[in-house]
């Protein structure tokens, strides 16, 4: 018995030491396929190791670290910023071109979260619902957005947003390359501004313009003017070549046209015929430009209309061959003034009655010029003929007659006329004392040629007598103003004063009617 006990106690020590050893190898096997699963999962990058001099740092310097590092440095050298996050939104990553972008340090950045870096703002709510969309179903996401420093400085960015995942597909974050595009946006919108107003002018232009493509010689865009100008609406300008709407007679002088804008960079041409889709005709003035647009070649034809232009050109032409004409004839009219003024007159006196005659004429020139020389109102004429006797006119001197607009040719002889007749009335007629008057008519007489009819009757004035010589002022009374209107004058020194009278056809007196001034007539006492 005593022997039995003897042998299984040591039987029974060993089988607990070997239960207690694999217990301990248990704990070892798991800490070490933890450590194992730690190093896979990238969750500890090295070891610590009991030895018999103490504890040693082993680094894992594997394939994986080795790409991780190079992955890293590449990362801190590009010119993006590029920050990582984990799953709450935490810096985990910040690149220098990030810190640089955003006014931060890494030692600031990392642990944070994003809006202690930058807030975010969208262009549009759809934006961020579409980016968390793609994030969420693709996993990646790119766009446009702007960021808000901490000082206030707003970014235009353009963000590529990755999501990060770890060996068994979870998402453990999120990797943001982030470049700085405000420049580009600024310069963008100034771009746009510009086009807006050269658009803005381009439709609102009064001149016609067309856009070119140099290389078909074809027509691309038109301003709406230039469709006024033509009378094609758009559609039929879009593709035509400049001699198939009416600009230039062929393709050949088309092409010509196009040859010397290569070269010089310009062409300018007036008085070209334009033809209308009507057929009509109007003269244009076109003006080419070849240049660079958005990297490619565009001529700008403008066309403006000048047919307008042309017209008064044309007429102030006409006007100055007419002046020329006319300046002739009054020159003329002067020159036979003054040499029957000093072949009849005294000496003595020449130049008095020289500068009377010559004022008397200017003032009929001056009535004509301000009229365009459209002719001369009679009413008019008389007052101004009897400008140094206003304080007269109607008392001693009165007025009658509708409102009739004498030709140029009849306002130069009347007036004349009219001078001499209020000359010799304040020498020795009506005008010469206190009593006498002047009645001045002028009417038109029916007929089968209407005539028209103008008298001059004195009263009140000195005894009257037959003048024994008839000077130069009896001719311009007499023949001068006949000839003018091809008319006939009657001229009487009747006892109670002088009496003057001209009738002539009234085609040869009176201007066609100017409607576009309407005077009232004459009134029986003016």
């Amino acid at each position: 018995m005593t022997h039995k006990v003897g042998i299984d106690a040591p039987d029974h020590l060993a089988t607990s030491a070997l239960i207690a050893e694999n217990a301990r190898l248990q704990i070892r096997l798991a800490e070490a396929e933890e450590t194992l699963r730690a190093i896979r999962t990238d969750e500890v990058d090295a070891l610590v190791v009991q030895s018999a001099v103490g504890p040693k740092l082993y680094t894992l310097q594997g394939l994986d670290a080795e790409i991780m590092r190079f992955r890293g440095d590449m990362l801190a050298q590009v010119s993006d910023a590029v920050i990582a996050i984990d799953k709450d939104e935490r810096i985990t990553y910040i690149n220098a071109a990030a810190e640089d972008l955003y006014g931060v340090s890494a030692s600031q950045a990392l642990g944070s979260t994003l809006p202690r870096v930058y807030d975010l703002r969208w262009f549009h709510p759809a934006d961020e619902v579409a980016a968390h969309t793609d994030l969420d179903d693709l996993g990646e996401w790119r766009g446009e957005n702007i960021h808000i420093r901490s000082d206030g400085r707003e970014l235009n960015v353009e963000s590529s947003v990755t999501v990060l995942r770890n060996i068994g597909g979870e998402a453990t974050g999120r990797l943001a390359v982030v470049r700085d595009i405000t420049e580009r946006k600024q310069h963008e919108n100034k771009l746009q501004v510009s086009e807006v107003r050269y658009r803005r002018l381009f439709e609102a232009a009064h001149d016609g313009i067309l856009v070119i493509d140099p290389g078909t010689s074809k027509i691309i865009d038109a301003n709406p003017f230039m469709t006024q100008l033509l009378g094609y609406p758009y559609s039929d300008l879009i593709g035509k070549e400049l001699f198939e709407i009416g600009l230039w007679k062929d393709g050949r002088a088309s092409q010509d046209m196009f040859a010397k804008l290569k070269l010089s960079g310009q062409v300018r041409y007036e008085n070209l015929p334009l033809e209308r889709v009507s057929g009509e005709h109007q003269d244009v003035e076109v003006v080419a430009n070849l240049y660079e647009e958005n990297g490619r070649s565009v001529i700008q034809c403008n066309i403006r209309d000048i047919s307008e232009r042309r017209r008064s050109e044309a007429h102030v032409e006409m006007l100055m061959a007419e002046v020329n004409h006319r300046a002739k004839n009054l020159l003329a009219v002067v020159q036979a003034v003054a040499y029957q003024t000093a072949r009849q007159g005294d000496p003595a006196t020449l130049m008095t009655r020289l500068s009377e005659r010559i004022n008397g004429l200017a003032i009929g020139q001056d009535l004509l010029v301000k009229n365009q020389w459209h002719g001369v109102d009679v009413a008019d004429l008389v007052r101004g003929q009897l400008a140094h006797f206003a304080d007269l006119i109607g008392t001693r001197v009165s007025l009658s007659g509708p409102t009739l607009r004498l030709t140029s040719e009849a306002a130069q002889a009347i007036g004349m006329a009219l001078h001499e007749l209020a000359t010799n009335a304040v020498k020795y007629g009506a005008l010469s004392n206190l009593e006498g008057c002047v009645h001045i008519a002028w009417k038109t007489l029916p007929g089968n040629q209407p005539t028209f009819d103008m008298s001059w009757v004195e009263s009140g004035g000195p005894a009257v007598t037959v003048p024994t010589h008839k000077g130069f002022g009896h001719t311009i009374i007499g023949r001068l103003v006949e000839a003018s209107v091809q008319g006939v004058t009657q001229i009487a020194f009747e006892p109670g004063g002088l009496m003057w009278r001209l009738t002539a056809p009234m085609d040869n007196a009176i201007a066609p009617a100017n409607p576009a001034k309407s005077a009232s007539p004459a009134s029986a006492v003016l």
